[in-house]
């Protein structure tokens, strides 16, 4: 740990004063920088492949070699939001120390700050270049900021801020994400109330969102007479409800930069989010949090209404919705999600989105997008995109 690092000074004047001299150790460790973590799977086709079947992105960068290679690359290249799982996570089997791994910086930061319960508030990333088959990525993952002692609708507590970089083999940055969690529930500051805010964290705790029934998990039926014409067994397309969406993709979009108007809307993107679909994420991911697979869990761990989606499928259907729209030749440059709602098994994910700015920086021309995420069941995400355009 370095002195002199402005974050570690950063993060040691911000740790609570009730905080162990032990846990503080512990916590400067994780603001300092750490030694990259080299993922044990290079990015494939099948990788690819399998992504892209999960969150049906069409993109011909991705899926057609020929195109790629018309763009200077060598081979199709990854869809961005295999980024933070897919192209990084560890094999689970034969372990070697996965506990340790900063992936999982946020589980150990809330218990070393005594908060029991730990959410999402806001996500970023920023990309600054394509995956290419072949490519094996590294991460270095550090702490970079402690807020003050908050009170929210949710609870006390207190956010905390976590970058994660992404390199590839050949020590070019790929991208950048910043992760603000909200920990809360536990010990307080002296002079605090802490007594009432103790009780309602641990009613929170208790308390168990309606479970879904079967009924709810059911696929809505096909209509009348339609026959399953896709896919390669007609049962796993029933429960995606493929019939919805389509086995292929729309001819691209072909926008230019001067095409576009401050104001102009995106086509509304609807997916149906069914047990399926999100054990096709977890595969994908190679991330097999139970939350996002097992209603059990989900009821009796979680407390949430049904599985729901993580991180990763969010990033993906962002990235799919910005190209959707302007086409292959566009490139995602950030992806900024503010989570109000988990989305689970049995509601539609349903996408809009306006263009909020036009602007041009170190030779490129961009835009800005505000996009919403909602399903019949309300607002789930306010998110916003940047893109560069040809």
């Amino acid at each position: 740990m370095s002195e002199s690092d402005p974050v570690v000074e950063q993060v040691a004047a911000s740790i609570p004063d009730y905080v162990s001299a032990e846990n503080r150790s512990r916590i400067l460790q994780l603001a300092s920088a750490d030694e990259r973590e080299v993922a044990d799977v290079e990015c494939s086709e099948y990788l690819i492949r399998h992504w892209l079947e999960t969150v049906e992105d069409a993109n011909p960068l991705y899926l057609d070699r020929d195109y790629a290679r018309s763009r200077g690359f060598k081979d199709v290249v990854a869809q961005p939001g295999m980024v933070i799982c897919t192209l990084v996570l560890p094999y689970r089997w034969p372990m070697q120390g996965f506990h340790k791994t900063r992936q999982l910086l946020h589980f150990e930061l809330k218990d070393l700050l005594e908060q029991p319960v730990g959410i999402l508030a806001n996500y970023e990333m920023q990309f600054f270049r394509h995956v290419e088959i072949g490519d094996r990525l590294s991460t270095t993952g550090r702490l970079v900021g402690i807020s003050p002692f908050k009170r929210t609708r949710l609870g006390a507590g207190y956010f905390t801020t976590l970058e994660t970089s992404y390199y590839n083999q050949r020590d070019e940055l790929v991208s950048q994400a910043h992760t603000n969690l909200f920990s809360y529930g536990g010990k307080m500051p002296e002079g605090e109330e802490a007594a009432q805010d103790a009780a309602e964290a641990g009613a929170a705790m208790q308390r168990r969102a309606t479970p879904s029934t079967l009924e709810d998990q059911a696929p809505n039926e096909p209509p009348s007479g339609h026959w399953l014409d896709g896919g390669w067994h007609n049962g796993t397309e029933e429960m995606l409800e493929s019939w919805r969406t389509g086995w292929r993709g729309s001819e691209p979009a072909d926008l230019k930069w001067s095409d576009v108007e401050v104001g102009d809307a995106m086509p509304q993107l609807v997916m149906p989010i069914t047990v399926t679909r999100c054990v096709f994420m977890a595969s994908a991911s190679r991330d097999f949090a139970p939350q996002h697979h097992n209603t059990w869990y989900s009821h009796n761990k979680s407390r949430t209404r049904e599985m729901f989606l993580g991180t990763h499928f969010n990033l993906g259907m962002l990235s799919r919705f910005m190209t959707d729209y302007a086409g292959p030749a566009s490139t995602v440059r950030r992806i900024q999600l503010q989570m109000r709602r988990t989305i689970g098994a049995g509601e539609d994910y349903i996408m809009h989105g306006v263009i909020t700015r036009k602007w041009e920086e170190g030779g490129e021309k961009l835009v800005d997008m505000d996009i919403n995420i909602e399903t019949q069941m309300g607002p789930a995400y306010n998110c916003s995109g940047t893109l560069a355009l040809p």
